[in-house]
């Protein structure tokens, strides 16, 4: 498996959302967490354009979740059949219902599987 490592998304300092991160070279397979984080789920948007972000949810109608520690990789296999539908990426600290505001500038990288080598 040929991994590309993409630097970012960024989440500014009192923000929850992140800047977003084109992913359109391979799929996403693991989320690099920043050394700090102030304590907080995961949630993603996700883009087919980059522009028009909507929250990501499953087929059930429930929000896609991932719980997180600082300063870890996180394999997101868990994301199962979204995962293909990741071309543009936001992170969220905390759920669309509750949004918890990272205390400074939280820097991530992205590891994509290579289009090519699927």
């Amino acid at each position: 498996m040929a991994l590309v490592v993409l630097n970012g998304p960024t989440i500014a300092a009192g923000q929850s959302l992140s800047s977003g991160l084109d992913c359109t070279s391979g799929r996403l397979v693991r989320i690099t967490m920043p050394a700090a984080w102030t304590g907080a789920n995961l949630s993603f948007q996700i883009s087919s354009d980059g522009a028009f972000y909507n929250d990501l949810f499953g087929v059930d109608g429930t929000e896609l979740i991932i719980p997180v520690v600082a300063g870890t990789a996180v394999v997101v296999a868990q994301l199962g059949a979204a995962l293909e539908a990741i071309q543009f990426l936001k992170l969220r600290s905390g759920s669309r219902s509750y949004p918890v505001a990272q205390s400074a500038t939280r820097d991530f990288a992205v590891a994509v599987e290579s289009a090519a080598a699927r």
